[in-house]
């Protein structure tokens, strides 16, 4: 088995603190996306894995084992970069067999590996040719392969489709997706698209500022973010947030003389006349054309048509909410609409801390 744990693990760049204080296991098989900002310490966390980087504190286990002394040779592991890396005087066939030379494997044993990856990787073809004439996406399948020709213990990807045009993003998630399934390796992939998260993830590591801010499926941290960072950070467009009183039965937007009427049951669970955040995403919110009772009378502010479906901003008090709606619902902008939302869908955090507060139906 291989699993991968973090302990306790620090890191300081200066007076940054980068990797903070930071505990993880990784499971055996398991594929895991650490997802977040530029510079949230997602890429020296796997770095640190990989030993590229030093800790300065706490344990890092590969498989049971202390790595965190070893050198980066010493524990078993394939770094995929973001930059294809590849020797450009090289073939496919010899990049990919460089790393079993490099560690004295006999020819054949060399060829039948580098020969069966390229047919998981469907680059069999390709084994000839030199980088140059390679596509982007093809270039990305010879560093993969050239990682998974040493049967490492685990996989490590720095964001390895970032480069590629939107296409060959597409359809290197679907391959990467594939390899995962059919090598079962574990691992540990990169990135700041919340896209490639959430189609590629057995589970999401959501980072922000060093710090883990929500580990778990696609689903729970889309459905159930644990604080507002990771609600606004997972989903697009992102979650509508707005500052609510509750009062009267209803959850009162800031500036606004109106608010969304929810059930008993679910704003019992809030403190009463207190100011709180409200979160509700796009599709949660539902558009009429004509008077529904307990919805808000609104006026349509700008449409954003996305071909499939569409975007609707309202101004409501001191803000916008957007809603998501079938394409062409809406006619155009000063349209008379009436908006109510899911109560099922609707998340409240706590106004200083950004906290979820759990209040759910």
């Amino acid at each position: 088995m291989t699993e991968i744990a973090l302990r306790s693990v620090n890191k300081h760049f200066g007076a940054l603190h980068v990797i903070n204080n930071v505990d993880l296991t990784v499971h055996d098989r398991e594929f895991v996306v650490f997802l977040g900002q530029s510079g949230c310490g997602k890429t020296t966390t796997l770095r640190a894995i990989a030993g590229l980087e030093t800790v300065d504190s706490g344990d890092i286990l590969i498989g049971g084992e202390k790595v965190q002394d070893r050198r980066p040779e010493a524990r078993d592991v394939a770094f995929v970069f973001q930059s294809f890396a590849l020797y450009p005087h090289l073939t496919v066939y010899e990049n990919m067999a460089f790393p079993l030379r490099a560690v004295g494997q006999r020819r054949d044993e060399v060829d039948r590996t580098v020969r069966r990856v390229a047919d998981v990787l469907q680059i069999g073809n390709l084994l000839a040719r030199r980088p140059s004439a390679l596509s982007g996406g093809d270039l990305q399948r010879v560093a993969i392969g050239r990682a998974l020709v040493r049967n490492p213990k685990a996989m490590l990807m720095d964001e390895p489709i970032g480069s590629l045009d939107a296409k060959l993003r597409e359809e290197m998630r679907v391959e990467l997706k594939r390899l995962h399934v059919e090598q079962g390796s574990t691992t540990i992939y990169v990135t700041h698209d919340q896209i490639e998260a959430m189609a590629l993830a057995d589970r999401i590591v959501v980072m922000h500022e060093g710090r883990l801010q929500q580990v778990g499926t696609p689903e729970q941290v889309y459905a159930e973010p644990a604080n507002l960072f990771v609600a606004q950070f997972v989903g697009s467009p992102v979650m509508n947030v707005a500052n609510v009183v509750i009062a009267e039965g209803q959850a009162r937007l800031a500036g606004a003389a109106q608010g969304f009427g929810f059930p008993s049951a679910l704003l019992d669970q809030l403190p009463p006349n207190a100011p709180l955040t409200m979160g509700i995403r796009p599709e949660a919110l539902d558009i009429s054309l004509s008077a529904v009772p307990g919805a808000m009378a609104l006026e349509a502010h700008l449409i954003e048509p996305l071909g499939s479906h569409d975007i609707v901003d309202m101004r409501v008090g001191d803000g916008v909410l957007r809603a998501r709606t079938r394409s062409g619902l809406v006619p155009g902008p000063g349209t008379p609409i009436w908006l109510s939302a899911d109560p099922a869908r609707a998340h409240f955090f706590h106004i200083e801390t950004g906290q979820s507060l759990g209040a759910h139906l």
